[in-house]
């Protein structure tokens, strides 16, 4: 497990925590900012999944990898000429 995933996992119950502590104690800026880290942590985590799907598919196919990023290249390449 990639530690974006892990950070985001912690950010989103710290966010549902405070979410509800802001229902508790009837108070929408607290509901607010809590539910704001949870669509943080949910972003946070969801970029560690997809670093660890990235990695994964380097380690089990490095030449489709490099295949790839090398198509990737010659794109970026043939849009930046013009």
């Amino acid at each position: 497990m990639k530690r974006e995933q892990i950070e985001g996992v912690a950010e989103k119950v710290a966010g549902k925590a405070q979410s509800a502590a802001g229902k508790w104690l009837e108070d929408p800026a607290l509901e607010a900012e809590g539910d704001a880290r949870q669509a943080s942590g949910q972003l946070t985590k969801s970029y560690g999944d997809a670093l660890d799907n990235v990695s994964t598919f380097v380690r089990e196919k490095p030449l489709t990898a490099l295949a790839v990023a090398a198509g990737l290249a010659l794109v970026v390449s043939r849009l930046l000429r013009r």
